[in-house]
């Protein structure tokens, strides 16, 4: 079992989610349509494997379909904390606001549209996904705080708290795999830099999901965060 450690890694991002689906009943309608939305982001991992790195899937199963079964509960694991984050901490609940605008079927289909086009510029490009990824992510959390200033602080507070968590958990794998980013990790052909013995793209990528993540459900479905009274 411990020679499976995206699977070990995947499981831990689950605990987080878990906690906030068990104590904020208020989140957990939320927690899973964004794990439904989620799920497409595991079938990127061929853009990921085995390039940027190169762990052992269940199955192997990764080399039949692309990705495995580690992807998809990583995903739906991230979506859950990263989109709730904010509103546990700074004890905040999403409040219906008048729709301006498009219907939340029309920004989720054009957002998906929008993450399509950009995925496969950067394959194009050739530029790794290890970076298109955070650069779209950041890209659109910007776009829509335009259109939405009340959503500025929260995704930087949200990004910045998804990315503890997120480096907290990394930080428990190392102990358990001392030498996991050595060995399966590729940074030497990135920037092969490490923050507490984390690739440095692992801190931003969780940062930038941080962002977009806290921000998405308020945009697509026209609300806000509000104080518990």
């Amino acid at each position: 079992m411990l020679e499976y450690n995206f699977l070990i890694l995947s499981l831990l991002f689950l605990i987080p989610s878990f906690l906030v689906f068990l104590l904020r009943r208020d989140l957990r309608r939320m927690m899973v349509s964004l794990a439904l939305y989620s799920i497409p982001f595991a079938f990127t991992e061929r853009y990921f494997y085995p390039t940027y790195w190169e762990p052992k899937f269940l199955w192997n199963l990764v080399e039949i379909f692309g990705f495995g079964v580690e992807d998809l509960i990583f995903v739906i694991g991230l979506s859950g904390f990263s989109s709730t984050i904010y509103a546990v901490v700074f004890k905040k609940r999403f409040y219906p606001i008048k729709q301006v605008g498009y219907s939340p079927r029309f920004i989720l289909i054009f957002l998906f549209l929008i993450i399509t086009f950009a995925v496969l510029i950067f394959v194009y490009l050739e530029i790794h996904l290890i970076y298109g990824a955070p650069i779209l992510m950041i890209v659109l959390y910007f776009g829509i705080s335009l259109k939405r200033q009340d959503l500025l602080l929260p995704g930087i507070f949200g990004g910045i708290l998804c990315c503890f968590v997120y480096t907290s958990l990394c930080y428990v794998i190392y102990l358990i795999y001392p030498d996991i980013f050595q060995i399966t990790w590729h940074t030497e052909k990135f920037l092969n830099k490490k923050l507490f013995f984390i690739p440095i793209e692992e801190i931003l990528y969780s940062f930038t999901a941080g962002c977009i993540a806290t921000v998405f459900y308020p945009t697509v479905y026209h609300t806000a965060f509000k104080n518990f009274e």
